[in-house]
């Protein structure tokens, strides 16, 4: 299959940066075997297109380069293996000529491709155990150093970790919106109108459930995240974390939602269940 280009795009911005996987996990919190999952174009690899959707947002921003274009090209690359799986489908098996059936063959290989479940090669792992090996001294020496430190001060008031900073998170109406929100052991409901915003102020940690994932965005510290998913679309589990990335966890969200208003998420189910 000849790939659209959005992984090469990724990969050029980031070695033109001099970045290696494990630098841009340190910033994003981008499990590495999914940075290089996007570079190769390999949807499989996320649970849902949506999440696949958000990493890509995320890198291409971070890697400073169109995001639309990116999610574009992403779009494009896996609507062609569908239509033309489902274009070889529709002619009778006896009207199949060797070229069309090579075609299929090939239509079939690159499906298998993009629902396989992601490996490395040997070079590869190879590369990820050199990386890994390297973080693993890395961390050895800076606890050691630690330790020779503390034992050097010990009582002259030496600080060693850094208390994380606080956040101030704003989720912003587009459309009317129902969120539940837990923070501090709280939890609360709220419903926006659209143009309306709320904001929380000095959290360390805070989780939300959104009924229209579409209808509403986030800023944090000043940053404007955007909105985290498509219209209508329900997630549970979206978490803004001091020191972190944002990130979605499902276990981390509502163990149980009585109902989402229908007043205000039209498209969404009255009812939904934690997975």
């Amino acid at each position: 299959m000849e790939k659209n280009g959005y992984g090469e795009l990724l990969k050029k911005a980031r070695e033109a940066k001099g970045l290696k996987f494990a630098e841009v996990y340190k910033v994003l919190k981008i499990d590495p075997s999914y940075l290089i999952a996007m570079e190769e174009e390999n949807a499989a690899v996320l649970e849902k297109p949506v999440y696949m959707r958000l990493f890509l947002k995320t890198y291409a921003v971070y890697l400073k380069i169109d995001y639309k274009e990116i999610l574009k090209m992403y779009n494009e690359s896996i609507n062609f293996v569908e239509t033309r799986k489902n274009l070889i489908n529709e002619i009778p098996s006896n009207k199949k000529n060797k070229e069309t059936k090579l075609l299929e063959a090939q239509a079939k290989k690159e499906l298998a491709s993009t629902k396989a479940p992601f490996e490395m090669d040997i070079q590869k792992n190879k590369n990820l155990i050199i990386v890994i090996s390297s973080i693993v001294a890395v961390a050895i020496m800076i606890i050691v150093l630690i330790v020779v430190i503390f034992s050097k001060n010990q009582g002259k008031g030496l600080y060693v970790v850094p208390v994380p900073v606080a956040m101030q998170v704003t989720a912003k109406a587009k459309e009317d919106v129902w969120i539940k929100v837990k923070s501090d052991d709280k939890e609360e409901d709220i419903n926006l109108k659209t143009g309306q915003e709320k904001k929380w102020k000095d959290v360390q940690k805070i989780v939300f459930l959104i009924g229209n994932a579409g209808g509403v965005e986030f800023v944090v510290n000043g940053d404007n995240i955007g909105t985290i998913g498509d219209e209508g679309e329900v997630i549970n589990g979206l978490v803004f974390e001091s020191g972190k990335n944002w990130y979605i966890d499902k276990k981390q969200g509502f163990r149980s939602i009585k109902s989402i208003p229908i007043s205000v998420v039209p498209t969404v189910a009255a009812t939904v269940t934690a997975q």
